[in-house]
């Protein structure tokens, strides 16, 4: 293996980064890692990559990822990885956080995309999953009383 090969910088847009952590669930060599707390999900990623894919790349939903050949690129004293936050949006129910603002407008825009830009985003969006099962569990049972009464 070649040493072009076996190493890569990752280098992230942090500021194109939507905090999907599709990254961090596509790298089979956990190089990239990130942990919920309280109002933010912070990422921690090391600084150079020596697996030989480039699943994170793939799958990031916003081009933020780019793998470079590592050659002349290693600043003396530089830390093997970095890290990097990005804010996390509340539910509009519970107030609970679960997911970022960048992720939920990036959801409207692709919906609104396929739908039509006119088009209203799904109350649902603003929904953590618990409040969003319970809605529409409230919907089916409110749809299934109407049926019966028919």
């Amino acid at each position: 293996m070649s040493a072009s090969l076996s190493r890569r910088r990752l280098m992230i847009d942090v500021e194109r980064c939507c905090g999907c952590f599709a990254c961090a669930a596509a790298c089979a060599e956990k190089f990239i890692q990130f942990q919920d707390e309280e109002h933010v999900r912070r990422y921690s990623a090391l600084r150079t990559c020596a697996a030989l894919c480039n699943a994170c790349q793939r799958v990031c939903p916003v081009d933020a990822i780019d793998l470079l050949s590592d050659d002349g690129l290693e600043e003396p004293c530089a830390p093997a990885s970095f890290t990097w936050s990005v804010a996390l949006a509340p539910c509009r129910k519970c107030g609970q956080t679960y997911t970022t603002e960048k992720l939920r407008r990036l959801l409207v825009e692709k919906l609104q995309a396929h739908l039509g830009s006119g088009a209203e985003p799904p109350d649902w969006i603003a929904l953590c999953p618990l409040c969003r099962r319970d809605d529409e569990a409230h919907r089916l049972r409110a749809a299934t009383r109407t049926f019966q009464d028919s």
